[in-house]
């Protein structure tokens, strides 16, 4: 089956390498000019160490990570939980991303820099334009292009957007130093206001994530900096180092982001494909997106193996068996960030809805059970048959 990518992240890369094993002619493109490198932390659970095993770029992401920090939750100076992340790792999600890329890579071919336009369903497949005028037919498109995805604008939720938010704000800024050396990391509770404290991998710089309860529309990062700065120094001693590099980061430093999710009604539609955050979003705060994506591709290539000739039907039991896990994921980290941030009653009321339909929703998703990787031939002296 010739099928087309579009999206050279995390899920985009890892199904890009399933579907090949799977003896399928895969090509991935991406808009952007080169493999991505840098950016903020990204977590990596257990679930998805499994898969990254499975599709054999352990070491690659291993070589790129480190076990993730241990956890306190804490109001003012006191602690109220220790979360303790037993084979969870993080690095930096650039890094990983490019490198899980460049390992797909290998059997995969990869085009930066080329933009997908347009898609045409026809009697022969899928017909995808490109943005330097050139189009080709695919058997199977599938969407890996993220939030903001043009597969799913495009193909799938065409009259409609899917996109959640619910007024909370994000400010990322980059600190200098570690909290107590390499591995402990906080999650400090404040009115209307929280943050996540966590300690970068490669080297002495620490992530202050803070998120704020200011409704819709547009704000300003660096008018923010102040309350960020309160709330670690509220933590006690052992913030204090942070609380001025905090106060004082310039424009060029911080970076300011929406609450957002994509809650889609459609995975699919015809011979197209969502898989990832262009599916469904979970947000960035959840830790959950590289299991999502990474999971989700490997069900799909299993679901696709079942029945190569009906992509439909691969598509809706994919979708019947990931949908669970997304929606309780979901739920889960809105309610936690609505709860944290709430003001006022129903704020809090809103929060723990979503709280409870995350418990009752709540079943995790079945990795498929199978090897991406050659295996090694059998060497020594054959037995004698008797």
């Amino acid at each position: 089956m010739k099928i087309l990518i579009v999206g050279a992240g995390i899920a985009g890369s890892g199904a890009a390498h399933m579907l090949a094993r799977d003896g399928h002619d895969v090509r991935v493109v991406d808009a952007v000019d080169e493999p991505y490198s840098g950016g903020y932390q990204i977590l990596f659970d257990r679930t998805a160490m499994r898969v990254v095993d499975q599709i054999g770029a352990l070491n690659v992401v291993s070589e790129l990570s480190t076990p993730t920090a241990t956890i306190t939750v804490a109001r003012g100076e006191k602690i109220l939980a220790t979360i303790r992340t037993e084979g969870y790792r993080s690095a930096r999600r650039g890094d990983l991303v490019g490198a899980i890329a460049r390992h797909a890579a290998t059997r995969v071919p990869f085009q930066y820099g080329r933009e997908l336009t347009g898609i045409e369903h026809t009697l022969a497949g899928v017909r995808a334009h490109f943005a330097d005028g050139e189009s080709e037919t695919f058997d199977l498109i599938i969407g890996a292009d993220g939030l903001n995805s043009t597969v799913r604008r495009l193909a799938v939720e065409v009259d409609r957007s899917p996109l959640y938010e619910n007024g909370r704000h994000n400010l990322w800024v980059n600190v200098p130093g570690r909290v107590a050396g390499t591995t402990e990391a906080a999650i400090l509770l404040g009115d209307r206001v929280g943050a996540q404290v966590f300690p970068y991998t490669d080297h002495d710089e620490t992530l202050v994530l803070t998120s704020f309860n200011l409704g819709h529309g547009r704000h300003d990062g660096t008018a923010l900096l102040p309350r960020a700065a309160d709330l670690l120094a509220s933590a006690g001693p052992r913030f204090a180092p942070f609380v001025e590099h905090v106060r004082s980061a310039a424009p060029d430093q911080i970076r300011m982001t929406k609450f957002a999710q994509i809650r889609a009604s459609q995975w699919h539609a015809r011979n197209v494909v969502l898989i990832g955050d262009a599916a469904h979003c979970i947000d960035p705060l959840s830790g959950a997106g590289a299991h999502g994506g990474l999971v989700g591709g490997a069900i799909f290539a299993e679901e696709l193996r079942r029945t190569p000739a009906d992509i439909a039907g691969a598509a809706r039991r994919y979708t019947r068996r990931l949908r669970p896990f997304v929606r309780s994921a979901q739920l889960l980290t809105a309610g936690i960030v609505q709860r944290a941030t709430a003001h006022g009653i129903p704020q809090r009321l809103s929060a723990d809805f979503s709280l409870l339909g995350a418990a009752l929703a709540t079943r995790p998703a079945d990795v498929p059970q199978r090897s991406y990787i050659p295996r090694r031939p059998v060497t020594g002296r054959p037995r004698r048959q008797r």
